[in-house]
């Protein structure tokens, strides 16, 4: 019954599309606009304001926070202490600037100004926090209650448990081998320096009873396991400095810290890579948006093809030419935006109104039928207003698996709706499948009320899933929400930031945004000129940072970083990846406090792809191959290009498989050694038949998603008149180090 009356619903909002003249549109300055007027070129040009909107603290808060240190500056002790506790207990949440850049929660801010008082008032307010304090750590460390722990961090950094505190957490995720994570929290175990007149921006301890060198000796250790083997020398000879002769325990025994440090870095150098499952459960293999499949692959024959639905052109001009913008490492008729799942033995695809799976090994419908374990309950007709005309951005169909479940947006991926746009149209929805029922609907739920739309699928983690959600206004806002996993309701719903965008109310806007996960913390990449990190189990905010944004531009002639359309965070060893579509720059984000560390030179502004990190390198493509510097000295420099010259191959999204990087484009797939950037190999595909695409490797396949089919090739020879494939890329490109 209710899907008939919506059917209804919908249809009924189609017949009043159908007689509309025009949308309202308006120029930059908010005048109504009809076609006509849109005619000439200049209406397509923009002008963002410089504006980021975030929930920041209003004047009353900070009125009150200044009044706090005025009686800090008065040396009026319990006066400063209870205006700072009663600012966090009423606004906690709200966010305050550190500095022109970055944000962090009022609670945090409070924390910092508590932690950066002078002795005499430390005292007095340790007084007061630290019997709770030690409570809370006393009992987290009976039980292992991680919670708890983070509770001393959080709510009491400037009280004398909070370096036991971080040190425990540490150790707590050093047993998961999170290295990253146990190196943030010890970070923070040791006293930053004071540096007169300048404000303290990080959430270090005030001050410790612990052995600093036993600290600085925990940090070497993290890095050595989790493989960063430059950082680690840093590391070490910046400790034999400072503490030379220094002895504790390391691994169980007593030890010379320098030496134990010196030869277990020696001894990393032969050990085994992790082990990891060949599955590609999400975008990019993991909810790190990080992964590299276990081991290479020499492709030989095709195994299967599956047909796909042919994809939407991108944004049709709404300025008369019918040409629609040009894309970056895909074609503007038939975009790439296809991303496919593997999980035991499966593969998984969806578009917007149907969910198809398929054995890896013969590409034979997985069940029964076609394959398709899932369509949309709507007819063509509702299907036609999926992708208005007049839409700027291109659909994008990702998914994501866990604990024998599926999850994907589907429908339409309209995200912002054109300013005056009066009809009713159908939204994207969310469903839950069950992998382990042959693809059973479990649950279909929509967006929340109040124009919200869902922007992209969601991440899983626990029994919750994340997802990222837009909604339309003067200026579009990002939120971020919990449901609960079982069915689909709303466990909290947060506002991010709010930004003006190319489309400025005149166009609809077509976006899909992943979030990333590391342990208790969500990464969104807004893509409206902010970062930012969330709690998991609240939706608290813990920092937001902006960056540069690129506030003009011509939706006719669009800047490639434009088309960043599909690039989450890229979570690496502490550090964030970010490529926002409306910055022609990389950034490197510390992932703990938000501070911004390294940006890449503008020129990279057609990296659309975050491929993953080898070793101390960031390899990025779009119309070429880059590989990026992560190290220390250098972060942000490019290192390698490919190819060199004004060529622009680049054709899909490559992937990382054992020791190699895989590349597509329209002819051929690239295949280079992913350390130093050295060709091996080129995979014909036009003598296959086959053009390029984005890439997979699962169990010795690999996987080329086109705009209209699906592909499989298996490890092994191939055929007699393809064998001898090129071993050096082709005569028509060079390779050398970049700047060479």
């Amino acid at each position: 019954m209710a899907s008939s009356l919506r059917r209804r619903w919908v249809l009924a909002a189609l017949a009043a599309i159908a007689v509309a003249p025009v949308p309202v549109l308006r120029s930059a300055q908010g005048q109504r606009l009809g076609r006509a007027a849109l005619g000439a070129a200049p209406a397509s040009r923009y002008e963002l304001s410089e504006t980021v909107r975030l929930d920041r603290a209003g004047p009353a808060v900070t009125t009150r926070l200044d009044r706090a240190r005025q009686y800090v500056d008065a040396q009026q002790w319990d006066e400063a202490i209870g205006t700072f506790g009663d600012v966090v207990e009423e606004h906690g949440r709200k966010l305050i600037g550190l500095t022109e850049w970055r944000s962090v929660s009022v609670r945090d801010y409070c924390q910092l100004q508590l932690a950066s008082l002078p002795p005499e008032a430390l005292e007095r307010y340790r007084a007061r926090i630290d019997p709770t304090a030690r409570r809370w750590y006393e009992q987290g460390i009976a039980s292992r209650d991680a919670a708890l722990l983070q509770r001393v961090v959080g709510e009491a950094l400037a009280s004398r448990w909070s370096d036991d505190a971080l040190l425990a957490l540490g150790e707590f995720a050093l047993e998961e081998a999170d290295y990253s994570a146990a190196r943030a929290y010890w970070e923070r175990a040791i006293p930053a320096e004071s540096v007169p007149d300048v404000p303290r921006t990080w959430l270090n301890v005030p001050d410790t009873d612990r052995d600093v060198a036993s600290i600085r000796a925990r940090l070497v250790l993290a890095s050595i396991l989790e493989g960063s083997r430059d950082r680690a020398g840093e590391e070490l000879a910046e400790f034999e400095r400072l503490h030379p002769d220094a002895r504790g325990r390391l691994g169980g025994r007593d030890v010379r810290f320098v030496e134990a440090l010196s030869g277990l870095l020696d001894e990393s150098e032969s050990w085994l890579p992790v082990a990891t499952s060949p599955d590609w459960a999400t975008f990019a293999g993991t909810p790190l948006r990080d992964k590299i499949a276990p081991e290479a692959i020499d492709p030989g024959g095709i195994a299967w093809r599956v047909p796909l639905r042919p994809t939407i052109p991108a944004s049709p001009s709404m300025w008369g030419s019918g040409v629609p913008t040009r894309r970056v490492a895909e074609d503007a008729r038939g975009p790439l935006s296809y991303h496919p799942l593997v999980v035991g033995g499966l593969v998984l695809v969806n578009s917007q109104v149907e969910v198809m799976a398929v054995d890896l090994y013969t590409g034979e419908a997985a069940w029964s039928g076609e394959g398709r374990i899932f369509r949309d309950p709507f007819g063509a007709e509702v299907h036609a207003a999926y992708n208005p005309p007049d839409n700027l951005g291109v659909p994008r169909f990702t998914m994501t698996a866990a604990d024998g479940k599926l999850y994907a947006r589907m429908g339409s991926a309209v995200t912002g709706r054109a300013e005056g746009d009066q009809a009713i149209r159908a939204s994207g929805y969310l469903v839950c499948l069950d992998l382990e029922a042959q693809g059973k609907l479990v649950w279909k739920i929509d967006p929340p009320p109040g124009g919200f739309a869902f922007d992209g699928s969601p991440v899983v983690e626990g029994g919750y899933l994340y997802v990222a959600l837009r909604r339309s206004d003067v200026q579009p806002q990002m939120h971020v929400a919990c449901l609960h996993a079982a069915d689909g309701s709303l466990r909290w719903n947060t506002f991010v930031c709010a930004a003006e965008t190319p489309a400025r109310g005149i166009l609809h806007e077509t976006t899909h945004n992943l979030l990333t996960l590391h342990r208790d913390t969500l990464y969104v990449n807004t893509n409206l000129g902010a970062v930012a990190a969330l709690s998991t189990a609240s939706g608290q905010i813990r920092w937001v940072s902006l960056y540069p944004r690129s506030r003009q531009g011509d939706l006719l002639d669009p800047p490639p970083h434009a088309c960043r359309d599909l690039t989450p965070c890229l979570y690496d060893r502490g550090t964030l990846v970010v490529a926002p579509a409306d910055s022609r720059s990389i950034f490197g984000v510390d992932a703990h406090s938000g501070q911004i560390v390294w940006r890449s030179p503008p020129h990279v502004e057609d990296a659309v792809h975050l491929l993953g990190v080898s070793g101390d390198r960031l390899i990025a493509s779009g119309e070429r191959l880059y590989w990026i510097s992560l190290r220390r000295d250098d972060a942000g420099k490019v290192l390698h290009v490919w190819p060199q010259g004004a060529e622009k191959l680049g054709y899909g999204r490559g992937v990382l498989a054992g020791d190699c990087v895989y590349w597509p484009t329209r002819e051929d797939v690239y295949v280079f050694d992913r350390s130093t950037a050295e060709p091996r190999k080129a995979i014909s595909l036009a003598a296959r038949g086959l053009t390029g695409g984005n890439l997979l490797v699962a169990d010795g396949h690999l996987l080329i998603a086109g705009g209209n089919q699906l592909t499989a090739l298996r490890e092994g020879e191939a055929p007699g008149r393809l064998r001898g494939e090129r071993i050096a890329c082709s005569k028509k490109t060079t390779f050398k180090p970049y700047g060479d």
